[in-house]
C-alpha cells in the first residue's frame, strides 16, 4: 500500500548539496548483511575528482535500495553487485551505474521494466522500478538499462544539472 501511495502522489524533490561517494558507500552498508548470507559481492567506483552534487539524497539513497535489493534477489546463487559514478562536466551531469551478475532481464521484459505493476516476481508488486524511474524522472534524469541473459543487468542513470558550480 505503501509503494502504490507514494507512486500515485506527486514527487518532490528536495535538491541539497550531497557528497555522492558518501552516499553511496552508506547505501551499500544498509545491504551489506544481506549481501553477505547471500554470498553477493559489493564493489564500488568512484570519480576521484567529484565533490558535492546537487541531489534529493533521500530520493536517490531510495533509488540505490531498490535496484541494489532487486540485483540481490536475482543473483540467488551469488555473485558481484557493482556501482559506479562519475562527474560528467561537460554536461554538468553525473551518471550513476549499478551492475549485477545475475541472470539478467528477458529481451521481451525490457520494454515494461518500468510500467507500474509489471513484474516477473511471484511476489512482486510492479511498483519498484517504477517508483525509481518516476525519481530519476524528477531529477530531470535518464535511465538506462542492458541486460544479457545469463550474463547481468546495468542500470545506468543520468542526472544533469547535479554538479556543483
Amino acid at each position: 500500500i505503501g509503494q502504490l501511495l507514494e507512486f500515485a502522489r506527486p514527487m518532490s524533490i528536495q535538491r541539497r548539496a550531497t557528497q555522492l561517494d558518501d552516499l553511496i558507500r552508506h547505501s551499500l552498508k544498509m545491504v551489506e548483511g544481506d549481501a553477505k548470507q547471500k554470498g553477493v559481492t559489493l564493489n564500488v567506483e568512484s570519480d576521484p575528482h567529484m565533490e558535492t552534487v546537487q541531489i534529493d539524497p533521500d530520493r536517490i539513497k531510495q533509488v540505490l535500495l531498490n535496484l541494489y535489493l532487486n540485483a540481490m534477489e536475482a543473483m540467488e546463487e551469488g555473485g558481484d553487485l557493482s556501482v559506479a559514478f562519475l562527474g560528467m562536466p561537460t554536461n554538468h551531469s553525473i551518471q550513476i551505474t549499478v551492475s549485477d551478475t545475475g541472470p539478467g532481464i528477458k529481451p521481451e521484459d525490457l520494454p515494461n521494466l518500468f510500467d507500474p505493476y509489471f513484474t516477473t516476481k511471484p511476489s512482486g508488486t510492479g511498483l519498484g522500478l517504477a517508483i525509481v524511474h518516476k525519481i530519476i524522472e524528477s531529477h530531470e534524469g535518464e535511465i538506462q538499462v542492458e541486460s544479457l541473459v545469463g550474463e547481468g543487468t546495468t542500470i545506468t542513470m543520468v542526472i544533469p544539472h547535479a554538479l556543483e558550480d
